[in-house]
């Protein structure tokens, strides 16, 4: 007996999309590799989407979601950032290779808007100026977005390569080839909560500072 094919729809697409993303890259996907996952013909995506740019929006919009829900209303300003910036770097875990929409889903997706209004209003109320909440988004994000890169990097690079590009260069790269294949390999998760506490504890001794 023939297998069923799935029923073609926009959540179903997009489902589709990020998996090809995600195994492949965002260079890898295209309308017919996206038809060819989904077992129809490429017109048939466009009774759902007009075009690719639309299935990336939608693609943001659903990573973007993944990172709201389950804040606290009440807690200190410091562990409700962390814990907003910790779902923002959970979903950089989850899809490294989708980080560019990660990136621009922050302000370019309705759920990514409503995260970064929660964030706003909970450093407008800790006692932040505008320009100091603006200062944390600025810093904690080019934190929690740069380790992403990171991982990002030892995907796309094998540490292998490098390496190998690099072999037989000893007299001019000494101190690359001892760091060697460490530095392709993001493998230290933890170090992101760390970091992130330390940034939350400066953060907190100037706001007391300027108070």
């Amino acid at each position: 007996m023939a297998a069923v094919r799935e029923t073609l729809t926009q959540p179903r697409i997009v489902e589709l999309a990020l998996e090809l993303i995600d195994t492949e890259g965002l260079p890898a996907l295209n309308m017919r590799r996206l038809a060819t996952a989904a077992g129809v013909k490429p017109m048939s995506l466009y009774h759902h989407f007009p075009n690719k740019e639309a299935i990336l929006r939608a693609v943001a919009e659903t990573i973007a979601a993944a990172a709201l829900g389950g804040l606290p209303a009440a807690g200190t300003w410091q562990d409700r950032t962390h814990l907003l910036f910790a779902g923002l770097y959970g979903l950089v875990q989850a899809h490294p290779r989708a980080l560019p929409l990660i990136t621009t889903g922050v302000l370019g997706t309705p759920s990514g808007r409503r995260w970064m209004e929660e964030l706003m209003g909970v450093l407008l109320a800790a006692g932040f100026t505008p320009d100091g909440a603006a200062r944390v988004y600025h810093l904690l994000g080019a934190f929690t977005l740069g380790l992403g890169y990171a991982q990002l990097l030892s995907l796309e690079v094998p540490a292998e390569t490098i390496v190998g590009e690099l072999s037989g260069h000893w007299a001019d790269y000494p101190n690359l080839l001892r760091v060697g294949l460490r530095l392709a390999i993001w493998d230290q998760p933890s170090d992101f909560a760390t970091g992130l506490d330390v940034l939350l504890e400066r953060f907190a001794d100037e706001l007391e500072a300027a108070g």
